[in-house]
């Protein structure tokens, strides 16, 4: 077997038998020379150590009930290690900044969420993260000059609670996700504020839909934190994969793994919920992957002959109340991403892997 690890910060090359093979990710496994020409890149490389990221709050800035400090500190009483503050930038309605608020001793992640119009409206939401200044060239066409602005600054940009918009304006419908924005960074597969069903089709839908189109992103959970803090914390996050403990972990360790796809996304409707599952590993050995996770749950692989756009919600592989499982890709399959819903009672919690892409010798 041929393993090549490879890491670069910019484009990554790696030489196959039959195929060149080119993705912009900061990690990449590739495992070359096995049956039906399948080279699989994942961008998953677990550490010695996990932690716990907010990517999306709102705080007094905007229209949050608690002291951008006070969502600091209760973030960090839960164990996070860093936090992003996305307060709207509403016009003339808001006093968001980027400054960390400080009195807390986790990480600060400069954030937007960016929401208005020209109209003052809301529509199409999306993040900005790790942003060093908010690009108020704002409104339904201008989405993409604030994804541009964001990588020029070394930052991201994630799709908001990827509503349909019949059900609310400020969501994005199929044809948004494939025309109004590109080179996005990631959707949010699950969003705790936006009430929807964490296990069921609409937001996977469009990461589907995006995937399937030939786009190269990652997914995150949020919680979107407004207000009831007893009712609304802690209910999605990110678990980034590092080799560096707590207390040496850096914000670039964390955006690193951020636009590497290097972490996992996990969500639950309410803190009444279990806890949701973890991965512990994510391997590619040839063309199979196997997922551990820290309790036993129904275990899905999803690809681009079964998800939740086409068919949804549906999958290509089942595996049911164990604690880890494993699927062979093949040529068809264009990618694969893992979700794994754990239950307790009447009560479920879920955990979604970034797609491992599937590529042939046609590239």
């Amino acid at each position: 077997m041929n393993i090549a690890i490879i890491t670069r910060a910019s484009t990554i090359t790696a030489i196959s038998s039959r195929c060149i093979l080119a993705f912009t990710f900061a990690l990449v496994v590739v495992v070359n020379g096995y049956a039906d020409d399948v080279t699989l890149a994942s961008p998953y490389e677990f550490g010695a150590h996990q932690h716990k990221v907010q990517l999306h709050t709102h705080t007094t800035h905007s229209d949050g009930d608690h002291a951008p400090e006070w969502v600091m500190q209760a973030y960090e009483e839960l164990g996070y290690v860093a936090v992003a503050v996305t307060d709207h930038c509403y016009p003339d309605r808001t006093t968001t900044n980027l400054d960390d608020p400080g009195e807390h001793n986790i990480i600060h992640i400069p954030g937007v969420e960016y929401s208005a119009n020209e109209e003052n409206r809301s529509w199409n939401h999306m993040l900005g993260i790790n942003i060093k200044t908010i690009h108020h060239k704002d409104g339904l066409h201008n989405r993409q000059a604030q994804i541009d602005r964001a990588h020029t600054e070394g930052g991201l940009a994630f799709l908001c609670h990827p509503y349909d918009e019949h059900i609310h304006r400020r969501g994005w419908d199929a044809d948004d996700i494939l025309n109004l924005a590109q080179n996005y960074d990631g959707i949010e597969i699950y969003n705790g504020r936006s009430y929807h069903d964490p296990g069921g089709r609409d937001y996977p839908y469009k990461v589907d839909l995006a995937l399937m189109s030939g786009r190269r992103i990652t997914v995150i959970a949020v919680d979107d934190f407004h207000r009831n803090p007893e009712e609304t914390l802690d209910r999605g996050y990110v678990v980034i994969n590092s080799n560096a403990d707590r207390d040496t972990i850096t914000r670039e360790d964390i955006i690193a793994a951020l636009k590497s796809g290097n972490y996992f996304a996990a969500g639950r409707v309410s803190p009444e919920h279990p806890v949701s599952p973890w991965f512990t590993d994510i391997t590619v050995a040839g063309n199979t992957i196997t997922a551990p996770i820290d309790k036993p749950a129904n275990i899905e692989f999803i690809t681009a002959q079964n998800n939740y756009y086409k068919d949804g919600p549906n999958y290509t592989r089942l595996e049911e109340n164990t604690s880890t499982a494993s699927y062979t890709a093949s040529r068809d399959d264009q990618f694969v991403r893992i979700k794994a819903a754990y239950t307790e009672g009447d009560r479920v919690s879920y955990v979604w892997s970034n797609p491992i892409y599937v590529v042939t010798d046609e590239g």
